[in-house]
């Protein structure tokens, strides 16, 4: 009699068991379905394509001296593919444009026509040497459409450029005017040779700018004419010491532009003990500016 009840028993737990698997299995498939049906579902712009600058919304180009012009491009686009060929227009923003179109720059293809299921494309501005200036200047441009509309983003994009020239054009006839001189005396004529770059940096020499003859060395860098001023010896002072001269210590860059072929030194002349070597006395910062003739 205890057997049978036992086994009964067991049969209820197992029962019970079998049961509460089933249950566990339905509400942990409720569940999953459930979080699945709460997930975002994907959404798909359905608007109008409207008209924006692409990637940027400024820029800047170089025009080297020799090349005649120099070709940019400027990519715009629409917050989707059109479903339909439509015409888009380059206009400039005269009123904050400092270059002058047709003087200064040429938009290649002002007008384009963007086929039909295309969301980018681009115009070409080719900026002209002969106006270029080593200052920067500046196009705004803006975008129309008789048939698209403008976004809310990305309506202005910027260009600014200027004129560049190898630094193999600095030099020239050789010739330069002391014209700011703190050193030797004011518009003294000297000769600036390049010795050329080895290792990328170059080598100037200003001929006879120290005393009894000697040269002053200088070194450059060929792609962004930032010169650099080795410490170097100049001569004795009346009280014994050595005059030496080296970069600025406030920090000022020194450097040359090749097209106006005018040349920048921000120096320090100091003093040192002729036997340790050690800095005695400064003179202070000057300004050395050599311009070509």
């Amino acid at each position: 009699m205890q057997i049978l009840m036992f086994n009964k028993i067991l049969v209820i737990i197992n029962n019970t068991f079998n049961f509460m698997k089933k249950f566990a299995f339905l509400i942990l498939a409720f569940i999953t379905i459930f979080l699945n049906s709460c997930k975002d579902e994907p959404t798909t712009y359905e608007g109008d394509p409207y008209l924006h600058f692409n990637k940027e919304v400024q820029g800047e180009a170089v025009v080297k001296s020799g090349t005649g012009s120099t070709t940019v491009n400027i990519e715009f686009g629409t917050v989707i593919p059109l479903s339909g060929a439509a015409q888009v227009k380059l206009v400039v923003d005269k009123t904050v444009s400092t270059a002058v179109e047709g003087t200064d720059f040429q938009i290649v293809n002002q007008d384009l026509t963007v086929p039909a299921g295309q969301a980018t494309a681009q115009f070409q501005v080719k900026l002209l040497e002969a106006t270029a200036t080593v200052e920067p200047k500046l196009i705004v441009f803006k975008l129309q459409s008789p048939s698209i509309g403008n976004s809310t983003f990305a309506q202005t994009y910027i260009l600014t450029y200027n004129k560049s020239c190898p630094s193999s054009a600095f030099v020239g006839n050789g010739i330069f005017k002391n014209t700011v001189a703190s050193y030797n005396a004011p518009n003294t004529d000297y000769t600036i040779q390049d010795l050329g770059v080895t290792g990328g940096v170059g080598t100037l020499k200003i001929v006879g700018f120290k005393a009894l003859g000697g040269s002053l060395t200088l070194n450059y860098d060929p792609e962004t004419a930032v010169v650099t001023i080795p410490d170097q010896y100049m001569e004795y002072d009346s009280n014994g010491g050595q005059e030496w001269v080296k970069k600025a210590s406030d920090g000022s860059k020194s450097s040359f532009n090749a097209c106006t072929r005018i040349l920048k030194l921000r120096v320090e002349y100091i003093v040192k003990n002729p036997t340790t070597g050690a800095t005695i006395g400064t003179f202070g910062d000057y300004d050395e500016l050599f311009v070509g003739q």
